[in-house]
Order: structure tokens, then sequence, then C-alpha cells
């Protein structure tokens, strides 16, 4: 029995172990840590550095005839020492929260709740893109990071996330330079001549992504209608927004369900390393 470290090149073989769009909605690229043993492999788990100290751990799969032999144990202490390397402090990882099977593996392996987080899919919003006087809406710039970062820090996704911040699927903590990063990619768009809200946002494919989608209604609608407009113009045709729990479209002109891989949310879980 051999453990291999990879590029990450496929979804693990178990089609349940990441949600269908895990490669596409991806910020950064990982490793796959493999156990093999004659040629077949017996388990696998992705491990991404995604932050200066901070790693996140996805798709972890045991070949059904390989369990209660301590693979899935024995590859999350791999992909542990792999990160380590790499500077990270802290691992992280999402479970939905009906898989009671993979909390309780977490929680032997010394990872434990550090929040919840929905995830809510739906078409696109049809018609035209309504805008709000109220809520003149522009791209972030750069000079406005602190502002930005500071209206971020403060709302309610974020607190809910307690200081974390979703880019795909993955959680980590906002940093200044995460959001500089995000402002000159022009995925940042600011609502109100005070900036009262904001969207962080991403086209990926015929998705388009709110990370975050703060601030009162009427700016939360008109940041939700320029996404839209720039999506559609992307070829994007359906919405996925994150947020703390499933309430957080039900103020949107948007039909929006909980994802099919998570319908009853998601609980991230972390540990020091």
């Amino acid at each position: 029995m051999r453990t291999v470290v990879a590029p990450i090149e496929v979804a693990p073989p178990d089609s349940a172990a990441l949600p269908p769009e895990w490669a596409a909605w991806a910020e950064e690229p990982g490793r796959a840590v493999r156990i093999e043993e004659d040629g077949a492999v017996l388990g696998v788990v992705h491990a991404v550095v995604v932050g200066r100290e901070e790693a996140w751990f996805e798709g972890l799969w045991v070949r059904p005839s390989a369990r209660g032999r301590g693979i899935g144990r024995r590859l999350v202490g791999e992909a542990e020492a792999l990160v380590r390397g790499h500077g990270a402090a802290v691992a992280r990882t999402a479970v939905p929260a009906r898989d009671y099977g993979a909390l309780a593996v977490a929680e032997r392996a010394g990872y434990v709740r550090h929040s919840e987080a929905a995830v809510l899919v739906g078409p696109s919003v049809a018609g035209p893109v309504e805008a709000s006087y109220e809520a003149p809406v522009r791209a972030a710039r750069v000079e406005e990071t602190a502002v930005t970062a500071r209206l971020l820090s403060e709302s309610s996704p974020l607190a809910g996330w307690r200081g974390l911040l979703p880019l795909g699927w993955r959680f980590r903590r906002l940093v200044p330079e995460l959001v500089r990063g995000l402002i000159q990619d022009r995925r940042v768009l600011l609502s109100g001549r005070e900036a009262e809200g904001v969207v962080l946002f991403a086209v990926r494919g015929g998705d388009v992504v709110l990370s975050t989608l703060a601030g009162p209604a009427a700016h939360r609608a008109a940041l939700l209608g320029s996404v839209v407009e720039r999506a559609r113009a992307e070829g994007a045709s359906r919405i996925a927004l994150f947020s703390p729990d499933a309430r957080g479209g039900e103020d949107l002109r948007a039909d929006l369900v909980p994802h099919p891989w998570c319908p009853d949310g998601l609980v991230i879980v972390e540990k020091a390393l």
C-alpha cells in the first residue's frame, strides 16, 4: 500500500463525494492524495492551500471494499502533513449537514464545527434588469480596498460565517490582500453613494456564483440585477448564492432553492494543525 500525491485531474470515483461543479467553481489548484494497493485506488482526498496559513480538504472517498481499514484516517493525516509543509496552520472542509457519517469521521480526526452555510441555486432572473436611483451600482476601485473589506467584515453573511468568505465551495479568512485581488479582477460591486451594499461574484461556465451579497434590500436587488446583466453577456443561465442560511434569497426576485448536493446546508469544520 502506498501514498501518491499528484495534481487534481478528476473527481473522486464516488460522484457523491463532491458537487458536480467543484472543478468549474474552483479558485486555485490543489493536490490529490491517493492511497493505492496493487494498482487499485483505495481512497483519495483533495488538499488545497487557500491562504497564507489556510488549507481546504474536499472529496474524501474510500473504496467500499477498503472501508474499516483506516484508509480515511490515513488520507486525512497525509493531507494534513502535505499542507503543513506549505505553511498551513489550519485546515477546513465542508460537509453536507445530513451526512452524519462524514461529520463523525471529521470529529474523530479532531475537526470541530465552525459555522454553517446554505448554497441556493436557480435560473437567472428573467426580464429587464431594474435599476434603483436609491442604490446606484458601480465596480469597486482598488483604493476602496479598506472600505470594501470593512463593509464585508461587518456584513451579516460574514457574521454568520465568523469571518470566513466562500470562493467557489471553499471558505477562507477575509484578508485585505484577498479583497484587493478580487477588486482587481473586477469581481466586486458596491452600491450606494456611501458604499452600503456589496457583492462578490464570479461567472463560471453557465453559472454566476455569488459568494456574498450584503446590504439593505434595495441594494441587494440592485446588485443582483447588475451581476445578472453581466452574467447574461457571458452566457451564464443559473444563479448560485452562498448564504448563512436558506432564507438568504427570500427578498430577491429570484427562484432559488437549496443545492441538491447539500439540501440541508453545509457544516464547515476546522482543525488547528
